[in-house]
């Protein structure tokens, strides 16, 4: 079961504007992943279908001369490797590493391309730092990327095209230095406008998560909720199960007596009670797997994947015993102990391939944790789930 989420949990470096949590970087990415792909794609043709008519410029300063055509090899060089790039994303549908691998290779072959076409029209230096002003936003702004990617591309591109401004020598000493200042304005302008667009994403993302996970989780025990498991959680865990022949159980659990707890200690005892069970029973079941819900008052449940009924009923058991054992501080010096009754049961869709409503595993899960609590409680009831809904269980749950 996934951990509830904290707000300490999304810091963002302010030098990358990324999450620290690589984990969660990871989330926001594949969050993010259609439409990244989709602006990447559009973006990439665009650039490329300029890069390509702005050969026109290259004849009328040199005429259709061989070079002229070796300058449009160049251009073309690019939009190939933009088209490749989009076609090696559509391949890859959900890989986040494709998707920046090839926006930086895009990138770099765009800037690459620019040397010859600098170096054959030394002239129109003047020109040619307007366009890797321009190139350089592109990259920061328009290519969606990792902003240190970004960076680091951007900054060398333009670090080498000023070298080569200077060796050519077409400029006076004046242009050059207004040439690399505003080169350097560029880049600035291009990472804090990038950087900015990146953290107000991610912030965004944050906001999300931390509203999405308080309309999914129990605010006392930090458990899933029941609209959670109702809307989501059994649909996803039964439906996974079903595809590919696996089983799934579910454990309903309840405290014993607890309403004398809340009568006898006060309201405030019964909540230590209560988040003292859940971290029980949270420390009990498989981390990222197992899924606890607070079903309502001091019921919980637990769906547990790839389990059968003699592993769930170990695991009540298991449970039902560490509980007996433990006692909870509900004040300085004073102690409190419960016991709890449980209802397990489990399908095996291996054998089972009638359609049924998901809410009729849970249903027999309380019917047996009923039974158990008829039987004198403190006891687990487990029967196996077939697909036939409306059980009466009483006379058939096994202790």
């Amino acid at each position: 079961m996934s951990p509830p989420v904290h707000d300490a949990a999304f810091a963002i470096s302010r030098l990358s504007a990324e999450f620290a949590d690589r984990t969660i970087e990871a989330h926001f990415s594949h969050h993010l992943l259609p439409q990244t792909k989709e602006q990447l794609r559009t973006t990439l043709l665009f650039c490329s279908a300029v890069y390509l008519i702005f050969a026109v410029t290259d004849i009328l300063a040199l005429g259709l001369t061989p070079l002229s055509l070796a300058l449009f090899g160049c251009r073309l060089g690019v939009a190939v490797v933009a088209i490749a790039s989009c076609v090696t994303n559509h391949l890859h549908p959900h890989s986040v590493g494709r998707v920046y691998l090839t926006a930086s290779i895009t990138e770099i072959a765009g800037m690459l391309a620019f040397v010859p076409i600098v170096l054959a029209r030394p002239a129109e230096l003047a020109w040619h730092a307007m366009s890797m002003g321009l190139m350089v936003l592109v990259v920061y702004l328009y290519i969606p990327n990792r902003l240190l990617y970004s960076l680091a591309i951007s900054a060398i591109s333009t670090l080498v095209f000023i070298v080569i401004a200077l060796i050519a020598g077409s400029l006076t000493a004046q242009e050059q230095l207004t040439m690399v200042m505003l080169l350097a304005l560029a880049n600035c302008f291009g990472y804090i406008s990038a950087r900015r667009y990146h953290l107000i994403r991610r912030e965004e993302f944050r906001v999300q998560s931390v509203l999405k996970n308080l309309s999914e989780r129990d605010p006392l025990t930090g458990c899933h909720n029941r609209r959670y498991l109702q809307q989501e959680l059994l649909n996803m865990e039964l439906s996974r199960a079903r595809r590919f022949r696996l089983s799934v159980a579910v454990i309903a659990c309840d405290i014993d007596y607890f309403k004398s707890v809340n009568d006898t200690y006060g309201h405030a005892a019964g909540d230590r009670v209560l988040v003292a069970f859940a971290a029980l029973l949270r420390g009990l079941i498989r981390e990222k797997v197992d899924n606890l819900i607070r079903f309502g008052g001091e019921e919980f449940l637990l769906v547990l994947p790839e389990t059968d009924l003699s592993g769930a009923m170990h695991l009540a058991e298991r449970m039902r015993a560490a509980l007996s054992a433990m006692t909870t501080e509900i004040a300085p010096g004073k102690t409190v102990g419960v016991t709890a009754s449980f209802g397990v049961t489990s399908v095996n869709f291996a054998s089972v391939t009638t359609r049924f409503p998901q809410e009729a595993v849970i249903e027999l899960a309380d019917q047996l944790l009923y039974a158990a609590k008829r039987d004198g409680r403190n006891t687990v009831k487990a029967l196996e789930f077939y697909g036939r809904p409306g059980l009466h269980v009483a006379a058939r749950a096994a202790g």
